[in-house]
């Protein structure tokens, strides 16, 4: 039995430490998390039942019956668990040194790029089905579905919003490892975001400051006053804009679709279904709309409907 708990508790401990490098130093990975959190479950597990097989010897360690010498024993763990707390503290707080290091990791040295969905945003996922929820603190709100005509087996999707000028707003929804890094697992290797969903990526770099191809952008640059959010625009519900999908399917051989609708705070009619209105056909270079839809394929249709329903603040 203690050969086997050992045996245990080597194992878990080297995958946590190799799942936790691995973390560190690259893109966020939901597999890997898993194995990483799972493996710190078990150590922690195999770690308490050591201790309870081994409470007897413990206890005569921590709680000798010689009065005397008890203080000079309680030293080395009160020492311990000092030094330990300093070290979490440093590590919670980010003091100097501890955040020269993290500046290694993929997610500093990548945070320009990775997206980070905002708090009131959720989505839920079915076979067929993706549903996307944002609330305001005004009760208002935008609902989205998008309901395949198949499983979209490894699919890219990127959903936003824009101004009627063509200034992107918030991007609502974006697949997978898409978020974390500009690479992507893709057909039979792998691709940049701006290639599996160019006309998204392109738009994005006036957010992040970076353009599809990793250098900076000096033109768009992120407005330090702007917080690239939808609310303000259902909050007050005086603003009309357009909610823009881009769809990419893999080994179709064929280019991005993107479909868009225009919300209006005047219609009375809350429900807008989204149309197909492009291709990203040779939208690599500058990100903008191929309306060409004669050059798709006549099967190329994979959505079934993307359906907003959007209630404005009064």
């Amino acid at each position: 039995m203690k050969r086997f708990i050992y045996t245990s508790l080597l194992l878990n401990f080297l995958v946590l430490m190799v799942t936790g490098g691995l973390r560190f130093f690259t893109p966020f990975h939901i597999h890997l998390s898993r194995l990483h959190i799972f493996s710190g479950l078990m150590l922690a597990l195999l770690i308490l039942v050591h201790l309870v097989d081994r409470y007897q010897p413990l206890k005569t360690i921590l709680m000798p019956r010689r009065k005397p010498v008890r203080a000079r024993v309680w030293l080395a763990p009160l020492i311990a668990l000092c030094l330990c707390f300093a070290l979490w503290a440093s590590a919670w707080f980010g003091i100097q040194g501890i955040a020269q290091l993290m500046a290694f990791s993929h997610e500093q040295r990548n945070h320009a790029s990775i997206f980070r969905t905002q708090e009131n945003v959720a989505y839920h996922h079915q076979d067929r089905l993706t549903r996307i929820t944002k609330l305001t603190t005004t009760d208002a709100s935008l609902n989205l579905e998008l309901l395949w005509k198949s499983s979209p087996h490894g699919c890219a999707v990127a959903i936003w919003a824009e101004t009627k000028a063509g200034s992107i707003i918030e991007t609502l929804y974006l697949t997978g490892s898409l978020k974390y890094s500009e690479s992507h697992p893709w057909e039979q290797g792998t691709a940049r975001r701006g290639k599996i969903l160019p006309v998204w990526r392109h738009r994005y770099t006036a957010v992040c400051g970076v353009d599809p191809y990793g250098a900076p952008d000096l033109i768009s640059q992120p407005t330090l006053n702007h917080q690239w959010l939808l609310d303000n625009h259902l909050n007050d519900g005086e603003d009309a804009f357009v909610v823009f999908a881009e769809v990419n399917l893999p080994n179709d051989d064929a280019p991005s679709l993107i479909y868009a609708a225009h919300i209006d705070p005047e219609s009375q009619n809350p429900y807008t279904l989204l149309s197909l209105v492009g291709h990203s056909g040779g939208s690599e270079k500058d990100g903008e709309l191929n309306y060409n839809l004669a050059s798709l394929p006549a099967n190329i249709q994979i959505v079934e409907r993307i359906l907003v329903k959007t209630t404005f603040g009064k």
